[in-house]
């Protein structure tokens, strides 16, 4: 997560590549950590040449984040919720249902499936 930060914003002498940090939080995400979940949120959100503004995808990575402890999510959450329509809206919360059954904190209980189910998203 700190390492996709540093891409997004390119700190450390490392260049601007949202499309680097994108697929690290990825997979953060997918391994159920809140922050990470957050910080695609607010990727979403912001957008930028290398990736268009989605409130949808925004609101529901908050709404996972949320979902898995990081509380405020619910404030950014609230304030994309005021950028959707209606019908944009009925879509972000069955992404979020989605999203929430996919990555929440405790996929597996024990977390021994969770590479498998991220698997995709490696490099």
């Amino acid at each position: 997560n700190s390492l996709a930060l540093f891409y997004a914003k390119g700190l450390g002498n490392l260049p601007v590549d949202r499309n680097k940090a994108l697929k690290l939080l990825n997979i953060s995400a997918c391994q159920g950590y809140a922050v990470a979940q957050n910080n695609l949120g607010i990727l979403y959100s912001d957008g930028t040449d290398e990736l268009s503004k989605d409130y949808q995808q925004s609101y529901a990575w908050f709404s996972v984040a949320f979902y898995n402890g990081f509380k405020e999510a619910d404030t950014s959450r609230n304030v994309i919720m005021g950028k959707l329509e209606t019908k944009e809206i009925e879509k972000a919360k069955a992404l979020s249902t989605e999203y929430i059954e996919k990555y929440h904190t405790n996929l597996n209980g024990d977390d021994t499936d969770r590479d498998k189910e991220c698997k995709h998203l490696y490099p």
